[in-house]
């Protein structure tokens, strides 16, 4: 293969996943020239990867509005996009949407090899496809590398992902502990979950218990706490916040960059089930996060030669979250409720 679009319109945590496979790309194919669609809420961080020659943005959110108000606008703004894809002249496509959209404009595109997972009876469109009713059982990188062989690949490997972080966003992470004192950190990010939507609160331990634990770790005098999260977490980040007893630095709505640049100067993230977690693991640096409803054999902490803790309640209603779906929860999160600070703080252990 001489030329490759990836394709991963999903959030942070899924983006990051499919990057092994980017990686395995590059690896089996290393001349190759490589393309990634993505939407624009991850567009920074795909950027952060050397190994991606160009990048496409899909906004979902603009083309729904623009479908909406403007039928001329939105036509012409989705032909402008697949007429740069098309410009490219890709001869594969690896298509992790799990819909049919991406494949079928492949097609149009003259693709000739499009390479996916048949989710429901969506692969119609591809020439080579995996069925699949979830991602279950293995880890999902794992799952999707095993996609590469259908492009002619060898075997999928585990990689370190390559993101390379900007001077200026290390400049201003360290700036910003400087100005507050903090000779070390101890990042906390309560919120995440994004993609579910008003559900993301089964995925969310309480903000106070956060706030509890990084009492109780980041004890010395020197250590600070970096509340991260994204703009529109900021209530929740400011709520826990007013329960720290140590000094902090509420960090949201930040460019990826920066975040990036804020994790590698902690010592750990203690976390949600997200796309933090997900980042900082990428990164190398180490994490204690807690799983709820999600199966962290499938959607967990990927790299393991780095210090990842997953922390979860033995309850036997979870996981619950199967097939991407999240049935209707009956029993008031007890797998997030039950789970007590001094569990977590034993594997912080800071």
């Amino acid at each position: 293969m001489k030329r490759v679009l990836v394709v991963n319109p999903f959030g942070i945590g899924d983006v990051i996943f499919s990057m092994a496979l980017v990686e395995a790309v590059r690896k089996n194919f290393p001349s190759a020239f490589i393309g990634f669609l993505c939407n624009e809420r991850t567009e920074g961080l795909v950027r952060l990867n050397p190994s991606i020659d160009r990048v496409f943005v899909f906004n979902r959110d603009r083309f729904r509005n623009l479908l909406r108000s403007n039928l001329f606008r939105f036509w012409g703004e989705l032909g402008n996009l697949w007429r740069e894809v098309g410009r490219e002249r890709f001869e594969a496509l690896f298509d992790l949407s799990l819909g049919r959209q991406y494949s079928f404009a492949a097609m149009l595109l003259g693709i000739g090899k499009r390479i996916g997972f048949d989710f429901k009876g969506r692969g119609v469109f591809l020439t080579h496809k995996k069925r699949i009713e979830g991602y279950a059982g293995r880890h999902v990188t794992d799952i999707q590398l095993e996609l590469l062989k259908m492009g002619g690949g060898g075997e999928g490997v585990s990689l370190r992902i390559p993101f390379v972080i900007p001077l200026s966003a290390r400049k201003f992470a360290e700036e910003l502990l400087r100005e507050r004192g903090f000779r070390r950190a101890l990042a906390v990010a309560p919120g995440g979950g994004r993609s579910w939507g008003e559900k993301a609160v089964y995925k969310q331990w309480n903000p106070e218990r956060f706030a509890e634990a990084a009492n109780k770790t980041a004890k010395n005098g020197d250590c600070g706490v970096l509340l991260l999260g994204e703009k529109a977490e900021k209530d929740l980040l400011e709520r826990t916040a007013g329960f720290l007893e140590r000094p902090c630095a509420v960090v949201c709505g930040e460019p990826i960059e920066r975040v990036c640049a804020f994790l590698l100067r902690s010592e750990l993230l203690l976390c949600n089930d997200g796309g933090l977690l997900h980042l900082a693991n990428v990164l190398g640096v180490k994490t204690v996060s807690i799983f709820g409803p999600v199966d962290e054999k499938v959607y967990g902490p990927y790299d393991r030669s780095v210090l990842a803790k997953v922390v979860t309640e033995p309850v036997p209603c979870r996981p619950c979250y199967r097939n991407f779906r999240f049935p209707p929860c009956s029993n008031e999160r007890r797998c997030l409720e039950l789970l007590t600070v001094e569990r977590v703080v034993e594997a912080v252990g800071l």
